[in-house]
């Protein structure tokens, strides 16, 4: 486990312990886990990011362009569609 020093502007400080306390976590749990979903969240991102520059778009329309064209199957409507 590492140790870094957080600068927090004090209203920010206030909310956090608020929140923790609200959470029943320490603060220092509770800003891990918020670091922790910021990092997997923006991990995430750039995995699909990754993805997205591999994707052949006229290949996922050809392939969509197979599809037969009929109404949608009974609760797959779209809302509000007649």
């Amino acid at each position: 486990m590492s140790n870094y020093p957080l600068r927090l502007p004090d209203h920010v400080m206030v909310e956090a312990r608020q929140l923790a306390e609200a959470s029943g976590t320490s603060l220092n749990q509770f800003l891990s886990s918020l670091i922790a979903e910021r990092v997997g969240e923006l991990n995430a991102i750039a995995a699909v990011r990754a993805r997205a520059t591999r994707a052949d778009p006229a290949l996922a329309l050809a392939i969509l362009g197979r599809v037969p064209d009929r109404a949608p199957l009974a609760g797959d409507e779209l809302p509000g569609a007649q």
